[in-house]
Protein backbone atom coordinates (compact mmCIF):
# COMPACT_ATOMS: atom_id res chain seq x y z
CA UNK A 1 0.00 0.00 0.00
CA UNK A 2 1.05 3.33 -0.91
CA UNK A 3 2.27 5.52 2.02
CA UNK A 4 -0.56 7.99 0.86
CA UNK A 5 -3.28 5.74 1.29
CA UNK A 6 -2.10 4.69 4.64
CA UNK A 7 -2.05 8.13 5.36
CA UNK A 8 -5.58 8.34 4.24
CA UNK A 9 -6.58 5.54 6.36
CA UNK A 10 -4.94 6.26 9.75
CA UNK A 11 -6.57 9.49 9.62
CA UNK A 12 -10.27 7.19 8.88
CA UNK A 13 -9.34 4.95 11.50
CA UNK A 14 -8.08 7.65 14.04
CA UNK A 15 -11.46 9.48 13.41
CA UNK A 16 -13.22 6.05 14.22
CA UNK A 17 -11.51 5.53 17.23
CA UNK A 18 -12.23 9.33 18.66
CA UNK A 19 -15.95 8.44 18.38
CA UNK A 20 -17.92 8.05 21.78
CA UNK A 21 -18.56 4.65 23.04
CA UNK A 22 -22.15 4.46 21.89
CA UNK A 23 -21.49 4.81 18.79
CA UNK A 24 -18.59 2.23 18.16
CA UNK A 25 -19.57 -0.87 19.33
CA UNK A 26 -17.56 -3.33 17.38
CA UNK A 27 -17.86 -6.66 18.17
CA UNK A 28 -15.43 -8.60 20.64
CA UNK A 29 -15.21 -11.60 18.52
CA UNK A 30 -11.31 -12.44 19.21
CA UNK A 31 -10.53 -15.88 19.96
CA UNK A 32 -7.99 -14.85 22.89
CA UNK A 33 -6.74 -17.95 24.97
CA UNK A 34 -4.21 -17.10 28.15
CA UNK A 35 -0.79 -17.00 27.33
CA UNK A 36 1.39 -19.60 29.79
CA UNK A 37 3.72 -17.84 32.05
CA UNK A 38 2.58 -14.36 31.76
CA UNK A 39 -0.25 -14.40 33.92
CA UNK A 40 -3.57 -11.63 32.81
CA UNK A 41 -2.04 -11.76 29.73
CA UNK A 42 -3.25 -13.39 26.90
CA UNK A 43 -2.61 -14.73 23.25
CA UNK A 44 -4.21 -14.11 19.68
CA UNK A 45 -3.21 -15.54 16.38
CA UNK A 46 -3.57 -13.45 13.64
CA UNK A 47 -1.91 -12.95 10.12
CA UNK A 48 1.32 -14.47 8.53
CA UNK A 49 4.57 -14.27 9.82
CA UNK A 50 8.31 -13.62 8.02
CA UNK A 51 9.36 -17.11 7.30
CA UNK A 52 13.09 -17.67 8.40
CA UNK A 53 15.21 -19.41 11.35
CA UNK A 54 12.48 -20.83 13.46
CA UNK A 55 13.79 -20.91 17.05
CA UNK A 56 11.04 -23.51 18.13
CA UNK A 57 11.08 -25.08 15.03
CA UNK A 58 9.68 -29.15 15.90
CA UNK A 59 8.08 -27.95 19.42
CA UNK A 60 4.51 -27.95 20.51
CA UNK A 61 2.92 -24.61 21.88
CA UNK A 62 3.29 -25.32 25.23
CA UNK A 63 7.16 -26.53 24.26
CA UNK A 64 7.66 -23.54 22.93
CA UNK A 65 6.58 -21.02 25.60
CA UNK A 66 8.89 -23.01 28.05
CA UNK A 67 12.26 -22.74 26.08
CA UNK A 68 12.62 -19.28 27.60
CA UNK A 69 12.01 -18.69 31.59
CA UNK A 70 9.23 -15.43 31.63
CA UNK A 71 10.57 -12.67 32.85
CA UNK A 72 9.84 -12.07 36.54
CA UNK A 73 8.24 -8.22 35.90
CA UNK A 74 6.85 -8.96 32.44
CA UNK A 75 5.07 -5.02 31.97
CA UNK A 76 8.93 -3.77 32.80
CA UNK A 77 10.22 -6.52 30.16
CA UNK A 78 7.53 -5.62 27.52
CA UNK A 79 7.15 -2.08 27.67
CA UNK A 80 9.97 -0.20 30.12
CA UNK A 81 11.77 -0.32 33.62
CA UNK A 82 9.48 1.17 34.95
CA UNK A 83 6.38 1.60 32.54
CA UNK A 84 6.17 5.51 31.67
CA UNK A 85 3.07 6.57 33.54
CA UNK A 86 1.05 7.87 31.09
CA UNK A 87 -2.64 6.99 29.80
CA UNK A 88 -1.00 6.26 26.61
CA UNK A 89 -1.84 2.33 25.50
CA UNK A 90 1.75 0.05 25.42
CA UNK A 91 2.21 -1.35 22.74
CA UNK A 92 5.47 -3.72 22.48
CA UNK A 93 6.91 -4.68 18.89
CA UNK A 94 8.94 -7.53 18.41
CA UNK A 95 10.37 -7.23 14.47
CA UNK A 96 13.02 -7.90 12.21
CA UNK A 97 14.12 -4.97 9.94
CA UNK A 98 14.67 -8.01 6.60
CA UNK A 99 10.73 -8.32 7.47
CA UNK A 100 7.98 -7.06 4.69
CA UNK A 101 5.67 -7.53 6.95
CA UNK A 102 7.01 -6.19 9.71
CA UNK A 103 7.06 -2.88 7.77
CA UNK A 104 3.38 -2.83 7.11
CA UNK A 105 2.41 -3.76 10.39
CA UNK A 106 4.85 -0.90 11.74
CA UNK A 107 3.58 1.87 9.14
CA UNK A 108 -0.24 1.19 10.27
CA UNK A 109 1.07 1.78 13.83
CA UNK A 110 2.98 4.34 13.67
CA UNK A 111 0.17 5.91 11.53
CA UNK A 112 -2.58 5.04 14.13
CA UNK A 113 0.24 6.67 17.35
CA UNK A 114 0.48 9.75 14.85
CA UNK A 115 -3.26 10.15 14.44
CA UNK A 116 -3.88 9.99 17.73
CA UNK A 117 -4.39 6.52 18.64
CA UNK A 118 -3.78 6.49 22.36
CA UNK A 119 -0.73 4.12 21.70
CA UNK A 120 2.70 4.43 22.84
CA UNK A 121 4.85 1.99 20.60
CA UNK A 122 7.99 -0.13 22.37
CA UNK A 123 10.33 -1.65 20.31
CA UNK A 124 12.10 -4.73 20.73
CA UNK A 125 14.28 -6.27 17.86
CA UNK A 126 14.12 -9.64 16.83
CA UNK A 127 16.63 -10.67 14.33
CA UNK A 128 15.61 -14.04 13.13
CA UNK A 129 16.55 -13.78 9.20
CA UNK A 130 20.02 -14.09 9.14
CA UNK A 131 23.56 -11.76 9.83
CA UNK A 132 22.05 -8.89 8.05
CA UNK A 133 19.22 -9.00 10.92
CA UNK A 134 21.42 -9.32 13.69
CA UNK A 135 24.22 -5.84 12.65
CA UNK A 136 20.63 -3.93 12.18
CA UNK A 137 19.47 -4.96 15.53
CA UNK A 138 22.64 -4.08 17.39
CA UNK A 139 23.02 -0.53 15.99
CA UNK A 140 19.30 0.14 16.78
CA UNK A 141 20.08 -1.34 20.42
CA UNK A 142 23.46 0.89 20.39
CA UNK A 143 21.67 3.85 19.39
CA UNK A 144 19.00 3.25 22.09
CA UNK A 145 21.68 4.26 24.53
CA UNK A 146 21.49 8.02 23.20
CA UNK A 147 17.84 7.90 23.15
CA UNK A 148 17.45 7.61 19.50
CA UNK A 149 15.92 3.62 19.18
CA UNK A 150 12.74 4.83 16.73
CA UNK A 151 14.29 6.99 14.68
CA UNK A 152 17.41 3.77 14.54
CA UNK A 153 14.62 1.06 13.92
CA UNK A 154 13.00 3.33 11.00
CA UNK A 155 16.28 4.13 9.49
CA UNK A 156 17.55 0.58 9.34
CA UNK A 157 13.72 -0.77 8.27
CA UNK A 158 14.13 1.99 5.09
CA UNK A 159 17.39 1.02 4.11
CA UNK A 160 20.28 -1.77 4.20
CA UNK A 161 23.27 -1.66 6.55
CA UNK A 162 26.52 -2.52 4.93
CA UNK A 163 29.42 -4.55 6.94
CA UNK A 164 31.81 -2.33 8.17
CA UNK A 165 32.24 1.17 10.08
CA UNK A 166 31.45 3.05 6.99
CA UNK A 167 27.74 2.59 7.11
CA UNK A 168 27.37 3.16 11.18
CA UNK A 169 29.34 6.54 10.56
CA UNK A 170 26.44 7.18 7.75
CA UNK A 171 24.30 6.42 9.98
CA UNK A 172 25.67 8.22 12.95
CA UNK A 173 25.91 11.27 11.34
CA UNK A 174 22.36 10.82 9.49
CA UNK A 175 20.89 10.29 13.24
CA UNK A 176 23.00 13.23 15.08
CA UNK A 177 24.65 10.54 17.38
CA UNK A 178 28.04 10.57 19.04
CA UNK A 179 30.10 9.11 16.39
CA UNK A 180 32.88 7.39 18.26
CA UNK A 181 30.23 6.12 21.38
CA UNK A 182 27.96 4.56 18.97
CA UNK A 183 30.61 2.88 16.97
CA UNK A 184 32.17 1.73 20.60
CA UNK A 185 28.58 0.85 21.92
CA UNK A 186 27.15 -1.35 18.60
CA UNK A 187 30.38 -3.91 19.49
CA UNK A 188 29.42 -3.81 23.42
CA UNK A 189 28.96 -6.28 25.60
CA UNK A 190 26.02 -4.10 26.72
CA UNK A 191 24.39 -4.17 23.56
CA UNK A 192 24.97 -7.92 23.29
CA UNK A 193 23.09 -8.52 26.53
CA UNK A 194 20.45 -6.33 25.55
CA UNK A 195 19.93 -8.27 22.53
CA UNK A 196 20.31 -11.51 24.06
CA UNK A 197 17.16 -10.26 26.40
CA UNK A 198 15.02 -9.30 23.88
CA UNK A 199 15.57 -12.38 22.25
CA UNK A 200 14.82 -14.58 25.33
CA UNK A 201 11.64 -12.60 25.43
CA UNK A 202 10.24 -13.26 22.28
CA UNK A 203 11.43 -17.17 23.08
CA UNK A 204 9.10 -16.80 26.13
CA UNK A 205 6.65 -15.10 24.89
CA UNK A 206 6.31 -18.27 22.12
CA UNK A 207 7.17 -15.94 19.06
CA UNK A 208 7.84 -18.00 15.97
CA UNK A 209 8.63 -15.73 13.49
CA UNK A 210 8.39 -11.73 12.91
CA UNK A 211 5.78 -9.27 13.07
CA UNK A 212 4.90 -10.29 17.09
CA UNK A 213 3.51 -7.47 19.13
CA UNK A 214 1.70 -7.32 22.91
CA UNK A 215 -0.90 -5.00 22.59
CA UNK A 216 -1.92 -3.99 26.21
CA UNK A 217 -2.59 -7.30 27.86
CA UNK A 218 -3.03 -9.28 24.24
CA UNK A 219 0.19 -11.34 22.42
CA UNK A 220 -0.65 -11.28 18.29
CA UNK A 221 1.87 -13.29 16.51
CA UNK A 222 1.79 -12.02 12.81
CA UNK A 223 0.60 -9.67 10.82
CA UNK A 224 -2.65 -7.52 11.63
CA UNK A 225 -5.46 -6.12 9.28
CA UNK A 226 -5.77 -2.20 9.94
CA UNK A 227 -9.39 -2.94 11.35
CA UNK A 228 -8.58 -5.46 13.21
CA UNK A 229 -5.56 -3.72 14.70
CA UNK A 230 -8.02 -0.69 15.37
CA UNK A 231 -10.35 -2.82 17.26
CA UNK A 232 -8.17 -4.35 19.49
CA UNK A 233 -6.40 -1.27 20.33
CA UNK A 234 -9.93 -0.03 21.12
CA UNK A 235 -10.65 -2.90 23.19
CA UNK A 236 -7.32 -3.20 25.35
CA UNK A 237 -7.94 1.20 26.36
CA UNK A 238 -11.95 0.34 27.00
CA UNK A 239 -11.04 -2.68 29.27
CA UNK A 240 -10.43 -2.36 33.27
CA UNK A 241 -8.59 -5.23 32.97
CA UNK A 242 -4.98 -3.34 32.51
CA UNK A 243 -2.54 -5.72 33.96
CA UNK A 244 0.08 -3.10 33.81
CA UNK A 245 -0.61 0.07 35.59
Amino acid sequence: MQRRGLLVLGALVAGALALPPVLRRWPDDFDFKPLNGFPGFRRLASGAVTGGIDIFAGLGDDSRLAAATPPGDPCAALFGDPPVPDAALPVAVFSDVNCPNCRDLEDRLLILRDSGAGIRLIWHPLPLLGPSSVRAARAVIAAGLQGAQEAAHRYTMQRALPPGPSALRLMAETLGLNEKQFLRDVQSGQVTLLLEESLSLGRALGIPGTPGMVVGRTLVIGAMRQPDLARLIRLEQDTAMRVCA
